[in-house]
């Protein structure tokens, strides 16, 4: 089984395109190594991950994201176990959302999603659209 985990949060600070590039970079390497994928979407000073893999490597990885000094208001908004990977091939992709249109950037060889990833990145919007109003109840 896979563990994944979905949490949103607020930028401590203005973020530049440069600073997402880079963290999409450090992320990418350190997912790899410890067989986590996933998804950052970053929109307006906020993010929204899915993070997952095995459990220690996605609750360790969690908890080091609520005491990072890039975020605050770190929401945690659904944890579950599954059979397979979201996004098997992404050790790291980071889609900007400017104006309801997703840039998808991703460390992979091939950064277009498959129809499921797709559906799914559309439902993660849907999550990400409705973070400023909070978790929905019994979501987590």
């Amino acid at each position: 089984m896979i563990f994944s985990l979905v949490y949103v949060s607020r930028a401590a600070a203005s973020v530049t395109h440069q600073d997402l590039l880079d963290l999409m970079a450090t992320s990418t390497a350190a997912n790899a190594d410890a067989g986590v994928t996933g998804l950052l979407l970053y929109s307006d000073g906020g993010f929204l991950q899915l993070i997952e893999g095995p459990r220690t490597a996605v609750e360790s990885l969690y908890a080091s994201i609520e005491q990072d000094r890039r975020h605050d208001e770190v929401t945690l908004v659904r944890t579950r176990e599954q059979r397979a990977r979201e996004f098997p091939g992404w050790s790291m992709a980071f889609g900007a959302v400017d104006e309801g249109r997703l840039q998808l950037l991703s460390g992979t060889a091939d950064p277009r999603p498959t129809e499921a990833e797709a559906t799914f990145v559309r439902e993660l919007l849907a999550v990400f659209d409705d973070a400023d109003r909070g978790p929905r109840p019994g979501a987590a």
